[in-house]
């Protein structure tokens, strides 16, 4: 499983967007088309100042998706042999199974270290 390191004050902004992404693509069979329509609109809305909201996790995610519709595209047009296009097609599965549990356990840790901290919160406050 893929290990993100993490860092003080993280910005969650972008991990939830990925995870966002990632949980409407495992129920996509399950929704209707003007469900998909209206997600992929909510998806594809850049922030008011995308340079400086958008995390580099964020940016590295979607250049990623980027990739993965272009390659798909291409088995689409025979370009890639079918073969070649069921692995990458595992390869992607195996890595957003990851990404989700690195996220997750990005978080727990997290809410660990906060509850290990009480007098952080006392500091916050005062």
């Amino acid at each position: 499983m893929m290990r993100l390191e993490k860092g003080n004050q993280r910005d969650w902004q972008g991990f939830t967007r990925i995870l966002e992404v990632l949980s409407f693509l495992d129920e996509i069979e399950d929704r209707s088309p003007d469900d998909i329509r209206d997600a992929v609109q909510k998806f594809c809305e850049l922030p008011p100042n995308p340079g400086q909201t958008m995390s580099m996790e964020e940016v590295v995610f979607w250049a990623g998706f980027a990739s993965g519709m272009e390659f798909w595209r291409h088995a689409e047009e025979d370009a890639v042999d079918p073969n070649t296009a069921e692995k990458m097609l595992i390869f992607s599965s195996i890595f957003a199974h990851s990404m989700k549990n690195a996220i997750v356990d990005l978080a727990l840790g997290d809410i660990e270290s906060e509850n290990q901290k009480p007098w952080a919160k006392l500091s916050r406050v005062a």
